[in-house]
């Protein structure tokens, strides 16, 4: 009998913020704690606007999720700068990276406060959406060099697909 591996945690403090990378992992696992920590990472180490960072997800409700809890953590940071008391449900990464930034990168808080304000002040703007949410608005944003109507929409028939992935495993 042969046993799998553990899988790696992820090292959200110190894993590369560079280039593409996929965060894959089974449910219940903490893919979109790992996200929100990395997307909290890349506006206040790396300086980047909510404009500048895309997260896709595949379905729907799984986007609404990570929306709500990426702005939420964002919240959390600001308040955590501002003095205010932690709620219940406060997440010590908060507290652990801000030091991090603090002690590391040279950061002071006005400008980790700047950061944050910015990002909630732009929030509607954050590019975090499904696989065809997004090939949707990318399209939309180059319609001409797309070569399509503007009027087009992105569809999914997961018939054909499922029917595909059960013929695969029988």
């Amino acid at each position: 009998m042969t046993t799998m591996p553990a899988p790696l945690a992820l090292p959200v403090f110190t894993c590369a913020l560079e280039g593409a990378h996929l965060v894959e992992a089974s449910a219940g696992t903490g893919k979109t704690w790992n996200l929100c920590a990395l997307y909290l990472r890349l506006l206040l180490e790396r300086g980047l606007t909510v404009e500048q960072i895309l997260v896709v997800t595949f379905t729907k409700a799984a986007t609404s999720e990570l929306r709500d809890r990426i702005r939420a953590r964002l919240v959390e940071a600001r308040d955590h700068l501002a003095g205010l008391p932690p709620s219940s449900a406060a997440d010590p990464f908060i507290p652990a990276l801000l030091a991090a930034l603090r002690g590391h990168s040279g950061l002071d808080d006005k400008l980790l406060e700047r950061r944050l304000e910015l990002a909630l002040q732009g929030f509607d703007q954050a590019a975090i959406s499904t696989i065809h949410g997004f090939c949707q608005r990318a399209l939309a944003e180059s319609v001409f060099t797309a070569q399509e109507s503007a009027d087009f929409e992105v569809t999914w028939d997961g018939e054909l697909d499922v029917r595909e992935v059960a013929a695969d495993v029988w």
